[in-house]
């Protein structure tokens, strides 16, 4: 049984400034989203969770296709928000199946029943979306260059997250520690022990608001504001620190502040960066954040001694140690 596996991914600097040309650095972490494909040979693919089953006759495919495409337009002209483009997350999963296709130039639909194994996080920031996709395109197209499934990738995840950038694809595609800015995707060379010791995620609870109605938000207030320049000078000096062996203290916490001025850290989660900074420690949010709401997704922390377990953690939080996947996507070996 054919399995593809992606890693999830961390922005540790740049979120929503990337969506402006600035440059934004996320790394590939060790949670993953496995796909199980079993072919057969009836009619329709299935979609199996943990909640339920969900089905689609293949006939019906290149018409749900057509369907999302034109909502999309839509939502480009302004006449439809990014939360209606999807009725329901597994019609994100049935396009990018069709779209592999598409794009690979195949004539034969995929058929058979398809099963999802994650530790990612849903709705927490953390490339759910995009290593879902990313699993899907590796498993049913063909693509000549990694650079090319980054893009289609992409693609596909604008369904979800609206104008957003393609720093979600460009981790979980190629793995590592990566750079974006504009187009152009790097790969950073991390030491054997990569970020090093002290380096945390938590996670605060799936955010009220969706990824793209928060880049949305922020364009409608910061669209045309200089902030961005300072969000590229930070990230700039949290590469050099990174590449130097350095933990980047200062600059996780002015990243905080610049983040916490447009508008996308709840209150709660200042609060709690305060009681982290307190510690000798920094805390940002990594991802969208939120625009409403007290929960934020996830948070990048950093702690000179200890663990998150010593911080005042409400009850629904949960972390773990920030650890790099440098493989990316990938099929897995039977």
């Amino acid at each position: 049984m054919p399995t593809a596996c992606a890693p999830g991914k961390i922005i540790l600097s740049g979120e929503h400034a990337v969506v402006y040309g600035a440059p934004a650095l996320a790394l590939a972490v060790d949670r993953h989203m496995r796909i199980h494909y079993r072919p057969d040979q009836l009619p329709r693919l299935s979609w199996h969770t943990r909640e339920r089953t969900h089905e689609l006759g293949l006939d019906k495919l290149a018409g749900l296709r057509r369907r999302l495409d034109n909502h999309f337009e839509r939502y480009l002209r302004g006449e439809l928000p990014i939360t209606r483009i999807l009725k329901k997350p597994a019609e994100l999963a049935f396009y990018a199946i069709d779209m592999a296709r598409v794009l690979s130039g195949l004539d034969i639909q995929p058929r058979g029943s398809l099963s999802i194994d994650s530790d990612i996080p849903i709705g927490a920031g953390m490339g759910s979306s995009a290593a879902l996709i990313a699993a899907l395109l590796k498993l049913f197209g063909h693509f000549d260059s990694l650079e090319q499934l980054i893009q289609q990738v992409r693609y596909c995840e604008r369904l979800q997250h609206g104008r957003g950038s393609m720093i979600d694809a460009a981790a979980v595609c190629s793995g590592g520690l990566v750079k974006l800015q504009g187009e152009q995707v790097s790969r950073l060379p991390l030491s054997d022990e990569g970020l090093g010791a002290g380096w945390f995620w938590l996670f605060t609870g799936t955010p009220a608001s969706s990824t793209g109605a928060c880049v949305d938000e922020v364009r409608r207030h910061f669209g045309q504001s200089d902030i961005w320049s300072e969000f590229a000078d930070i990230t700039e000096q949290v590469a050099m620190a990174l590449l130097k062996g350095d933990a980047p203290l200062e600059q996780v916490r002015a990243n905080h502040r610049l983040l916490s001025r447009i508008g996308v850290v709840p209150a709660s989660l200042q609060r709690f960066a305060e009681r982290v900074e307190q510690r000798g420690g920094a805390a940002k949010i990594c991802g969208a954040g939120a625009v409403s709401g007290d929960q934020g997704g996830l948070m990048l922390l950093w702690l000179p001694q200890g663990t998150p377990a010593q911080l005042p953690l409400q009850s629904h939080w949960h972390w773990g140690v920030l650890k790099e996947d440098r493989q990316g996507v990938r099929i897995l070996e039977d």
